[in-house]
């Protein structure tokens, strides 16, 4: 009898001890959450404990290495046994890829009923983080990271990737298109949207010949087009910018569009960047921490053509910013909300905006900032 009561309060202690063990791991895991990986859009800390092992078991995955080790390190001088599975991503054979599709649509979780987050577009490359079945999570360009099909990319190691990438690459710059199989457009390759990249195989004089990331190879008329080191070579135009902006009015709205066949408002203020070489991240709430500040009282004075507008609203004394668009000048600002359209700040104006105006809340201004999350093509 005695010994059963020793081993149940044995038992009892070790589960007290597993517990408050428990409770400090945890909290050290949402601690580090909050330092390394605040956005979940853009990183992955899915980590969790099991007590019910001896020692415990760290589970889960994460693409942070840094975040993984100062968890290690910790566990360590607290003089806790444990044992370490979490999965380090990328964990795919191939950790790169590249866009094969004009349009490639982003999904929250991996099944096409799944939501629309984001969209990347044709010759956009990747990196891959894992494989589930035929989905694929990636992490695009500005750092976003969502579930792609498997028809949307291909997969490669990063010999083939550097060697795509390795000389010039072609850039569509009209809002639609299409690519040949010979010179005389007899037969189509495929449709193209603005920012569509393709690899430089042989330029003639009015048409190039490109290779699409699957082999595939197409003609395309040069006035069609720009390189990609043009582009990175660039100084900033506020023509250029304006006339990226004004070609995709009449664009229909889409939630998680981010093509020329349909955007969302961050969709459309980030690739009419990108055709001026500049990557932004992906939503407004993102765009609106980058960038400087230049008005938050309504002093339409202060902005310069190409500043950004945002707008939002207050739940549980929390800022939410839910929608951006681009300044013109004059009181007039291009957004996509319906479609791609211009508006404007003043009552008196047949295009004003009463919904949006009264949920501004300030503009910054992108070029001339060097914030972390803006950067060059």
């Amino acid at each position: 009898m005695r010994n059963l009561y020793l081993f149940i309060l044995f038992i009892f202690l070790l589960s007290c001890t597993n517990s408050k063990t428990y409770e400090s791991i945890s909290l050290k895991i949402d601690l580090l959450n909050e330092k390394y990986a605040p956005d979940a859009r853009v990183a992955v800390w899915n980590i969790d404990v099991n007590d019910k092992k001896i020692p415990i078991e760290l589970v889960g995955e994460t693409n942070l290495n840094d975040a993984k080790n100062d968890l290690i390190e910790y566990l360590k001088s607290e003089d806790i046994s444990f044992e370490d599975n979490i999965i380090l991503l990328p964990n795919h054979d191939f950790k790169y890829g590249i866009i094969n599709n004009s349009v490639a649509n982003l999904r929250k979780n991996p099944s096409h009923s799944s939501e629309l987050v984001s969209q990347t577009i044709l010759g956009t490359g990747v990196s891959i983080l894992k494989k589930e079945g035929q989905w694929y999570l990636i992490q695009t360009p500005d750092k976003y990271i969502s579930w792609i099909d498997h028809g949307g990319i291909v997969p490669m190691s990063k010999e083939k990737y550097d060697n795509y990438f390795s000389s010039d690459v072609g850039i569509f710059t009209r809002p639609y298109g299409f690519s040949y199989e010979t010179k005389k457009k007899n037969r189509v390759v495929s449709d193209l949207v603005l920012g569509s990249a393709l690899k430089i195989v042989e330029i003639r004089s009015k048409h190039t010949k490109y290779e699409y990331p699957d082999g595939r190879t197409a003609w395309i008329e040069n006035r069609l087009m720009n390189s990609i080191s043009s582009i990175r070579g660039m100084n900033y135009s506020i023509q250029n910018l304006l006339e990226n902006a004004h070609s995709l009015i009449g664009v229909p709205y889409l939630w998680g569009g981010t093509s020329s066949k349909g955007f969302d408002c961050s969709g459309y203020t980030k690739s009419v960047y990108l055709m001026n070489g500049y990557i932004l991240p992906r939503d407004a709430s993102q765009q609106i921490k980058e960038g400087t500040l230049v008005d938050d009282s309504r002093n339409w004075n202060l902005l310069e053509v190409g500043d950004l507008m945002f707008f939002g609203y207050y739940k549980d004394d929390k800022l939410r910013i839910d929608h951006v668009s681009i300044w013109l000048g004059d009181g007039y600002f291009i957004q996509s909300s319906k479609n791609v359209r211009i508006s404007s700040v003043y009552s008196d104006n047949s295009n004003f905006d009463d919904y949006h105006m009264t949920k501004y809340i300030e503009s910054r201004r992108i070029i001339g900032s060097n914030t972390e999350g803006i950067k060059k093509l």
